[in-house]
This record gives structure tokens, sequence and C-alpha cells, in this order.
């Protein structure tokens, strides 16, 4: 192994590892697991930060542990020879570095490694002084294929474009609900920004709208063509282009399996695959109505969800940005991030005999335990009458005593018989403050 691309590898053993890099809230989560002995896996659409977070995590550790206790392998430098690549970056930095204790190894794009989980599992099962942090493109690495191939070893964790909360702490600087509500206009300037170009890192930095844009259609580009076409070997490449813009018009909305395989030549099965592969790539979303039957949840209708409301908006033909079904999306994906430590927890969609529908129901514990609703023009009479019956229609079918109502400026609350009807501005929401 080269000990020059070693060092140049770990810039960190000298100096910080980034000077600029973006607060990550899924740290909070990770820190307690870097103690324990399982590997640590990182999952996540292209560009969504993975690397970054690995830079982040190796910040905090350099505070507390030697600096070079920390090794930085990456297994996509065209410059190295890729066989063998683990075992011998670990033997070139213990020549070069000698460390004494436990060290931290984060491998960066391990799928470019051929039997990289044979090789991880050995390491694991032997070297009780390494502790392992990886990450990978989502084809190679996905959740059901961590707990077959790493069985009982690992813990993942999934990484997705920055939250609105994140994104907001990149413009201004807010402390709590009063400064908050201080810098109203100014918060809500940024989530219409944030509704328009979503939140992949490098393109919340890129201040040209234009070159924003170019950015997400090269992410889009490369996620479809390379994850999805080229790698799970697509015949039907044409038809899948027209699916992926079918969902990406139709976001928030079911959208009837069935019906989009008419539409584009396939079969019903197949739209389901090739629905399954826009998931696995974490680009697109699927969300099933509540039943207690599968079969129902199966059958039924699902609601469709973009990992990215940037890549949507660049990808789903429309006249103007259709901010309710944006605001939609953009709830979807944060109730993911804050649902995904609790194994117990599904989203479901829900509508009553009378069509009066919910747009999520969250589940934990096999029971409903919340109803939230998103409605961005609340403020009309027949639209706030709509929803409130909704809303009371799921109140009633789960018994539940409260439901809230995201809205894009009202605040406030009702009570309406023994239910309680809560309503809150989406950007409040979003910063739960």
């Amino acid at each position: 192994m080269n000990k020059e691309i070693l060092v140049e590898w770990n810039p960190h053993w000298e100096e910080t590892a980034g000077s600029k890099l973006i607060e990550r809230e899924l740290v909070r989560d990770i820190e307690p697991w870097l103690e324990r002995k399982e590997i640590l896996g990182f999952l996540g659409v292209r560009r969504s930060g993975k690397t970054t977070l690995m830079s982040i995590l190796i910040n905090l550790l350099s505070s507390n542990i030697p600096r070079k206790n920390i090794l930085f392998i990456k297994c996509d430098d065209d410059r190295i020879q890729k066989e063998n690549l683990i075992d011998d970056a670990l033997k070139g930095y213990m020549e070069l570095v000698n460390p004494q204790g436990k060290i931290f190894v984060f491998i960066d794009e391990v799928q470019e490694i051929d039997n990289w989980e044979n090789t991880l599992k050995r390491i694991y099962d032997l070297e009780k002084g390494i502790k392992l942090i990886i990450s990978g493109s989502n084809f190679s690495m996905q959740k059901d294929d961590f707990s077959f191939r790493l069985a009982g070893r690992i813990a993942y964790f999934e990484v997705y474009p920055l939250s609105f909360k994140e994104f907001l702490k990149i413009k201004i600087r807010i402390r709590d609900k009063i400064e908050a509500l201080s810098k109203k206009d100014e918060i809500k300037h940024y989530l219409f920004e944030y509704m328009e170009f979503g939140g992949f890192p490098e393109v919340v930095l890129e201040k040209n709208p234009t070159m924003k844009k170019q950015l997400l259609q090269f992410y889009f580009d490369t996620i479809i063509y390379r994850d999805i076409i080229k790698k799970r070997d697509l015949r039907s490449a044409a038809k899948m282009e027209r699916m992926i813009n079918m969902f990406l018009q139709n976001i928030s909305n079911p959208m009837n399996f069935s019906k989009v395989g008419k539409d584009i030549l396939l079969s019903v099965d197949t739209v389901g695959e090739y629905a399954a592969y826009l998931g696995d790539a974490y680009l697109v979303f699927t969300m099933p109505i509540f039943s207690f039957s599968v079969k129902a949840q199966e059958i039924n209708p699902k609601k469709i969800y973009c990992i990215d409301s940037g890549i949507r908006n660049i990808k789903g033909f429309r006249f103007s940005l259709d901010y309710g079904r944006i605001a939609e999306n953009i709830v979807f994906i944060e109730l993911k991030r804050r649902t995904f430590s609790d194994p117990l927890s599904r989203i479901f969609y829900w509508h009553d005999k009378k069509q009066k529908e919910t747009d999520f129901l969250l589940m934990g514990e096999n029971k409903v335990s919340n109803a939230i609703q998103v409605c961005w023009e609340i403020i009309q009479p027949v639209v706030k009458k709509r929803e409130v019956e909704g809303m009371l229609s799921v109140l009633n079918e789960f018994n539940l005593e409260c439901g809230l109502i995201i809205t894009e400026d009202y605040e406030g609350e009702e009570i309406i018989g023994t239910k309680k009807i809560s309503y809150m501005p989406l950007w409040l929401w979003l910063l739960r403050l």
C-alpha cells in the first residue's frame, strides 16, 4: 500500500478534518454506538452527505482519542489496487503509525471492494481492538443485505439530504421559539427556497440557481442510469424512465400500479418491482393505506413521495410550484427521519368510507399513535371544514384524543367535543422548537 496515499486520505492526522462541515442531527443517534463493537453502516441516496458524516465523526473522535488512531480508507480512489485493499491499507497503516489502543477504521465506498463483507466479518470476529464504520452505494448496501451478509454484526443508519432544521443552520442562527417568531419572515423565505431546491448539501451550498438545477439533474441521472437501470440490467429502460416521470408528477397522490402498468405497457408485478428498485436507491418511496389486512395494503393504491423536493421539481412537469403537495412530501421525509430509530414504527395514509382522507397515520407497538394532515391553505372556510371533518373521522375511528394539521402559516388549536385539533405552520413543525 502506497503510504503517501494513506497520508493523503487522512489529513486529520495533522489537522481538523474539514473546517466547515455542515452539522448533522444524526450524529446524536450515532454517537452512543461508537463505543459498541458493532460495525456501523451508513445508507442513503447518493450525495446525501455520507462521506461528510464520516468527517464529522472523525472530528468528534479526534477530541477524545489520538488522531492517528483513526484511519480513513477511500475505496473509490482509482490510483490504488482494489484487490485486498482493506487488508493492505490496514497493514500499511500499522507499519506507518503503529497505533496504541483501540482504532477506528472508516471505509468509504466499500462496495468497490470484492467480497468486502467477508473481509469485514473476519476483522470484526478476530480483531477486537478495531471499530469499523462503512458507507457505500445503495445498490450494494441495502438493509436486507446488511442483515444477511453481516448478521448480528452491524447497525445501520439512513442518511437523508439535509432536513430544514439543518438547512436553516447554514443560513441563520435560531436559538429558540421566541427568536424564531421574531425572524418568521426570513425563515419562511428560506422555507420556500428549501421547497424549491431541496436539501442535498452541495445544492444548498451552491448560490447560483441554474447551477443548483444542473446539480440536481446530474444526481437524478446518476441514480436512475447507474444505480438502477445499469446495475439492475433493466431491458425496459425507457419504460422505467416513463414510470419515474409519472411518479414524480404525482407526488403525494395515491397511484394505482395496475393503471400505471396499462399506461406504460408493463405488468402490475413489474411496476411493483421497479417501484422497489426506486425505493432501494432511496429516490422514491411508496406508502400504503392503513389496513389490518396485509393484502388490502398491497392491492390498494400507494401514495408516492420523493427523497428531495429539488429532484422532484426538476423532473415533475408542472406550471408552478404546487406548495401543498411539496409540503406533504417534505413532511413524509421528515417523518421517516424521526421514526427511523423505532423499529416498530410504520407510516400509512387512511380514508374512511366517505373517502375523507388522512395524510399520515403513525403506528407503533401495534396501535395507531398519531394522525397528521397537511393543508397548505387552511384559512379558506370550505377547506378548513373539509380538513376538520376528516380529522375528526380519523380521531374517532382510532380512539385518538388529538390530531395535528400542518399549515402554511396558521397556528392554533380548537376543542371539538372530546377531541383536540392543533394547527402548526410547516416551518415551525420542521424546526421542532
